[in-house]
């Protein structure tokens, strides 16, 4: 059998022809005796060859040493011409009926099946082409799944973020500040408390005010930790970093009452007073502190450090106040 193109013909099934054809299954179309096959679409049956003034003195025959030919048209589906089922002979044969009826038979079964498997091949690719693009529209959904995801966790975030920067704007006391941290940030959040921290300057004491449902009062610290204790808030401050803490840990100083399974410390930055703080988110339950989480809450941080800024100041600014001479004093010291 033998199937012809533009670029050389290739020999699927070949039996008894000499080397080295047989081992490379192929030739280039000067060596092709078919191709003349499948030009014409008709049989070719040629005797002998060497009596053939076209045939006699042509590469194929001084090279693969065809003396005797006899060549059926193999077709496709479309009707037309695409090898060859051809028998050779390397002397003279005069070719009986029989013998070219049996590879008209021969060939047109040939045929049948080079039609059949094309289009087993043309279904393969057919649905390995419905399978491609199958997976990348899935991949397409899932990538405008996550986009979509994505754009609405960092909604929330920038929602959440803006409604804390609102709700700071007016604050003008420590009590203030707590309590708007807690209705915007640990109840959104679904915290069980947090945690402000502030360190005076030049002290290596951070007051810790704790903001929740559950805390006692809002004019007073919650506890005193050391800036070099082993507590998150304090390194957080300390090192002016964020702390994740992803697993259950006991945060000595200042929580509530109950277990802490999950927190993440931040630093707050305060850039018109000199004092240093930080803020301290903790749950009740595992929480995945993955970086949306920490780039919100670190922003939520930011919009903290002008509202401390704005308490501390007023706070400094009435002891000043409150340190003035009065007259009695004054006249004194005059």
């Amino acid at each position: 059998m033998v199937l012809v193109s533009k670029g050389g013909q290739v020999f699927p099934g070949v039996h008894g022809l000499r080397e080295p054809w047989t081992t490379r299954r192929s030739s280039p179309l000067s060596l092709s005796m078919s191709q003349l096959v499948v030009r014409s679409g008709q049989p070719l049956v040629v005797p002998d060859t060497g009596a053939d003034p076209v045939l006699r003195d042509s590469a194929v025959v001084r090279t693969v040493g065809i003396v005797a030919y006899a060549g059926m048209p193999l077709w496709n589906g479309q009707g037309r011409p695409i090898g060859v089922l051809a028998a050779v002979d390397d002397v003279p044969r005069e070719w009986s009926a029989d013998d070219l009826t049996v590879l008209y038979q021969l060939a047109a079964e040939c045929s049948r099946r080079l039609q059949f498997r094309a289009l087993e091949l043309a279904d393969q690719e057919a649905r390995a082409a419905a399978a491609r693009e199958a997976g990348a529209a899935r991949q397409a959904a899932q990538a405008a799944q996550a986009a979509y995801v994505e754009a609405e966790v960092e909604a929330d975030r920038t929602r959440l973020v803006a409604r804390f920067s609102g709700g700071v704007l007016a604050v003008d006391t420590m009590p203030d500040v707590l309590r708007a941290v807690d209705r915007l940030v640990r109840s959104p959040l679904g915290a069980a408390a947090v945690l402000v921290g502030v360190a005076e300057s030049g002290r290596d004491d951070l007051h810790l005010w704790a903001t929740s449902s559950a805390s006692a009062s809002y004019a007073r610290p919650a506890a005193v930790v050391g800036l070099q204790a082993q507590h998150p808030l304090a390194e957080a401050v300390r090192e002016r970093r964020v702390v994740p803490v992803p697993a259950p840990e006991e945060i000595d100083g200042g929580m509530p009452a109950g277990r802490a399974q999950s927190a993440l410390a931040v630093p707050v930055l305060l850039t018109q007073h000199e004092a240093s703080s930080g803020l301290l988110v903790t749950w009740g339950h595992p929480r995945e502190l993955d970086p949306p989480l920490c780039s919100a809450v670190t922003d939520l941080a930011g919009h903290l450090g002008h509202a401390l800024d704005r308490v501390l100041l007023r706070d400094q600014r009435l002891r000043l106040e409150d340190a003035r001479p009065g007259p009695a004093r004054a006249a004194a010291i005059g």
